[in-house]
């Protein structure tokens, strides 16, 4: 990596079951999957992928329904905290929801969620050797936090159906591992955000639909640290269009608060937009693209909470991936794909950019399911 050789080829195996069956009106699923990523040159972090999901989606009645499940995902960590280590990151929730029609334009609903993340980072990657070596100490521990979500909405049916609703959400994040700087005092980086949404789910015409859900956000944490906190607006805007049977395309816009890589309290302010076009050239292939623009601020970063994340202040990320899609029979996919990211971050050091990168690829994708669904 310090001679700049940081280009690679990834081999990707996986292979899982898919399980659906219908008993009367209910209706249960179920998956497993698992994955072996294998580096030609950092063949030191090759690792395995797992993930399995369970739902039940439930009726009751003519007017009341909803879904239980868990989910369960196993994967290596981003490389934005410390790159060339290995640590495995494990994410596990379970989930409870349910609408109640109550009457032919009304529907109330609710929902709880839990969520828990756990990262084992008890080996490191040793350059002399083709094998991580294992340490004594999980570095990234103070990572590992669990969150419960709770929310409650109200939605409104017209006669051509479309949707206007209000949306309540609050959630509670503890992190069981509390960072403990270098002056020796535990950070205690739990939090609490609270959201006022309204949603629209509007069909402008036959053949073009608009979604936007935006409304207020709070966000505090224990730290004690003001700058910390947000109060503000959040909002997210998906057009369709699908103007002929074969071309389609879909515009998004959004400004959220989000927390980075799913990992951290801390949070970003970002701001951005994509386009999303398609083309059904024939009945067996077809031709998709995905490019965004996002800009990422971490104006509310504090490093007095969180010194083990060196992170630009500023940064500009953006994507742009081409993608080929062929199906000769059901169940057989074959896809490719080339794409190019990059990264710009700034820092209050005007000749810093920590995390920036400038990465291109190709990918080679087959698929085979068996049975039917």
């Amino acid at each position: 990596v310090s001679q700049g050789k940081t280009a690679d080829v990834l081999n990707r195996f996986s292979g899982g079951i898919l399980f659906e069956k219908q008993i009367s009106r209910q209706r249960l699923s179920a998956g497993f999957n698992w994955t072996y990523n294998r580096y030609e040159r950092f063949h030191e972090i090759n690792n395995n992928l797992l993930s399995a999901n369970g739902n039940w989606h439930w009726l009751l009645g003519n007017r009341l329904e909803g879904n239980i499940g868990a989910n369960y995902r196993e994967s290596l960590l981003p490389f934005i905290f410390q790159p060339g280590t290995k640590a495995i990151r494990s994410e596990r929730s379970e989930f409870i929801n349910a609408a109640w029609r109550f009457h032919p334009s009304w529907s109330l609903n609710g929902e709880y969620t839990r969520y828990d993340l756990g990262v084992n980072s008890d080996f490191n990657v040793n350059a002399d050797t083709t094998q991580p070596t294992p340490t004594n100490t999980n570095r990234f521990k103070f990572l590992s936090r669990s969150e419960n979500r709770f929310e409650l909405g109200l939605d409104y049916l017209t006669a051509r159906q479309n949707k206007v609703g209000i949306l309540f959400r609050d959630t509670v994040g503890e992190f069981t591992n509390p960072t403990v700087a270098q002056d020796n005092l535990v950070r205690i980086n739990s939090f609490n955000q609270a959201e006022v949404m309204a949603k629209t789910v509007w069909n402008v015409t036959e053949k073009s639909q608009l979604e936007l859900m935006g409304g207020w956000v709070n966000r505090s944490n224990s730290t004690g640290f003001s700058g910390r906190d947000f109060d503000g607006f959040n909002g997210r805007l998906i057009y369709h269009w699908q103007p002929t049977e074969k071309l389609g395309l879909t515009l998004n816009g959004w400004r959220l608060t989000s927390v980075m890589q799913q990992l951290t309290g801390s949070f970003s302010l970002n701001t951005g937009g994509s386009i999303v076009p398609s083309w059904n050239i024939t009945p067996k292939i077809r031709l998709e693209g995905d490019f965004s623009y996002e800009d990422r601020q971490f104006d509310r970063f504090s490093i007095q909470n969180q010194s083990n994340l060196a992170l630009g202040r500023n940064n500009t990320f953006r994507n742009a991936t081409v993608r080929l899609v062929y199906t000769p029979q059901p169940g057989l996919l074959l896809s490719t794909s080339i794409y190019h990211s990059d990264l710009h971050a700034t820092a209050d050091n005007p000749n810093s950019r920590p995390g920036s990168f400038n990465a291109n690829g190709v990918t080679a994708n087959l698929q085979y399911i068996y049975g039917k669904r």
